[in-house]
């Protein structure tokens, strides 16, 4: 797991605080399925270089919405792409 994905886990289970002694998976990692992956973090998930993030995305091998000048990832997607390699 990535820094920025530890860094969203903790800031979950902070927010949520302790209001129950079990959580479910969905409920912990929800919040993070939610929020776009930027450029960064989705070739840090993905375990390749920015550039062959940002070419696949032109190439339209990977579904991304621009956020100005920024790149924003499904997580989703992303996690299936993963799974196929």
């Amino acid at each position: 797991m990535s820094v920025p994905e530890r860094e969203k886990l903790f800031a979950t289970i902070a927010r949520k605080g302790f209001e129950k002694n079990l959580y479910h998976h969905d409920e912990v990692f929800d919040d993070i399925r939610k929020s776009p992956f930027s450029l960064k973090e989705a070739a840090e998930y993905l375990e390749v270089a920015e550039i062959t993030v940002r070419r696949c995305a032109k190439a339209g091998k990977l579904d991304y919405k621009r956020i100005g000048k920024n790149f924003a990832f499904n997580p989703d997607e992303l996690k299936a792409i993963k799974k196929q390699n």
